[in-house]
């Protein structure tokens, strides 16, 4: 097991309170690891050394991150959903909250250079790495978000509700910086959708990602429609038409060429889950 004199978990709030270059300037001082909640994903480059991973999707997360080997652990920006201080003790896990506010003058004795990875970071590369290249259909929805990734525009960004798509963008999105995903810590009614039209007002390109329309969702869109806003939504599917990559990017494209809300559809098959869940359990976020 891998020892380690503390490792920080950051979540939503430290993005919210605009603390996130203070958290990186922490990291910069103490050489101290940083586990990200699927709301605050991009907090580090993917490949930084100090990108720990996205912790809380799943039911074993907490145990597999080897959080109860370290002397002291971080909570920060972390609400209940995220983080929940219950389970944390059960695991015997060496715990403590610290404000957003206090990071900036955070010390620690930290670590002469930055620890290694606990092994559940590459365990998941190990699942999510190949989703990335499987040309298998219909697509499986790890490489579904990476070509979602890859196909956004540097100020765009992907974001869900509280479903099993937010699970996968949460897992599996490559993020190139913070923002380009964005997920509710807990179920809120028309999330995805709402934000989608916050940022279309100021002309960023965003792509909702749902398993079907919910009428919070439809409310929304009808609003986007009448204030002349645009942004897409992506249906991803059992029953929708099965496309290859470049099939679906192009549709992508189209939606995006034609402005206002439009609704696109994709085949997606969500059996993968199972090569997940062999590492880390089943979802444990949102109910799910």
């Amino acid at each position: 097991m891998n020892h380690q004199r503390c490792i920080i978990l950051a979540g939503a709030g430290v993005v919210r309170d605009g603390v996130v270059d203070d958290l990186r300037d922490v990291v910069v001082r103490t050489n101290i690891g940083v586990f990200n909640s699927w709301a605050a994903k991009g907090l580090f480059q993917w490949d930084s050394p100090a990108h720990f991973g996205t912790i809380g999707l799943q039911r074993d997360d907490f145990v597999r991150a080897e959080l109860s080997a370290a002397d002291d652990v971080v909570v920060v920006g972390c609400d209940e959903h995220e983080a929940p201080r219950g389970l944390l003790t059960d695991l015997g896990v060496k715990w403590r909250d610290i404000a957003t506010g206090d990071l900036r003058t955070f010390s620690h004795i930290g670590h002469d250079s930055m620890p290694e990875r606990p092994p559940v970071y590459g365990e998941l590369a190990a699942v999510c790495g190949p989703l990335y290249e499987e040309d298998s259909l219909p697509l499986n929805p790890g490489r579904a978000a990476r070509d979602l990734s890859l196909w956004l525009p540097d100020d765009g960004f992907a974001t869900a509700d509280a479903n099993i798509c937010g699970f996968w963008l949460g897992r599996a999105f490559p993020t190139r910086h913070l923002g380009s995903v964005v997920l509710p810590t807990s179920p809120v009614t028309g999330f995805a959708a709402t934000n989608a039209l916050r940022a279309s007002a100021i002309g960023q390109t965003v792509v909702v990602v749902a398993p079907s329309l919910d009428e919070a969702s439809v409310s929304v869109m009808e609003s986007a429609r009448r204030a002349h806003q645009s942004f897409i939504v992506e249906l991803w599917t059992a029953t929708g038409p099965v496309l290859t990559t470049h099939e679906r990017l192009k549709q992508l494209t189209s939606a995006q060429s034609q402005g206002g809300v439009q609704v696109v559809e994709v085949a997606v098959n969500f059996n993968a889950l199972s090569r997940l869940e062999e590492v880390c359990g089943p979802p444990r976020v949102w109910g799910l």
